[in-house]
């Protein structure tokens, strides 16, 4: 799976107050790490992304108020809203240890020794812990982002090796034999 050339860090959800300010859904758990950056972009889902300047008005959590440089009514902030605010993903800081981008792990084949089980296709965040959903040959099924179940995380490799212990290559036997396992809780 390719890697995108842009770091998503949020959407702008709608218009804030009658200077052209607006409202933005952080997807990132904080700020921090990329206030300051010398650039943000900002275009449709997907792209093209245009470069914007930024300042941000006021932090709540995930939510953002900011301020688009050249934007100065309610009308111009309103052609933004549903709009990504991204950054080049060479420009993104790198995270804490131990953790990783969505982007990383996206595409990451999963193996229980030489045994290759499935390709990650799809995170769910939950309030616990990120779920991976798993597609191979035994069709999908979920992985719990833990060290519990996950013995190490291989960016070069592309690679996710799980925990021998957990068993959770023999969930995937299962039901790849039509035999239910345990279920996800």
């Amino acid at each position: 799976m390719a890697r995108p050339d842009y770091l998503i860090l949020g959407r702008i959800t709608k218009v804030h107050g009658v200077r052209g300010g607006v409202k933005a859904v952080l997807y990132a758990d904080e700020w921090g790490p990329f206030r300051g950056l010398g650039r943000y972009w900002v275009g449709p889902p997907g792209g093209p992304y245009r470069p914007v300047g930024i300042q941000v008005e006021a932090e709540h959590g995930r939510s953002l108020a900011l301020k688009l440089a050249a934007v100065n009514s309610p009308e111009g902030a309103a052609e933004f809203v549903g709009h990504e605010i991204a950054i080049p993903r060479a420009d993104a800081p790198p995270p804490p240890a131990g953790t990783f981008y969505h982007y990383d792990i996206l595409g990451l084949d999963v193996v229980s020794g030489e045994r290759k089980l499935g390709v990650v296709r799809e995170i769910l965040e939950t309030p616990a812990h990120d779920v991976y959903v798993i597609s191979g040959s035994a069709g999908e099924w979920l992985l719990p982002a833990t060290r519990v179940h996950i013995r190490r995380i291989d960016l070069a490799t592309g690679r996710i090796e799980l925990d021998p212990a957990a068993d959770l290559a023999g969930l995937a036997a299962a039901d790849a034999e039509g035999e239910t396992g345990p279920e996800s809780v």
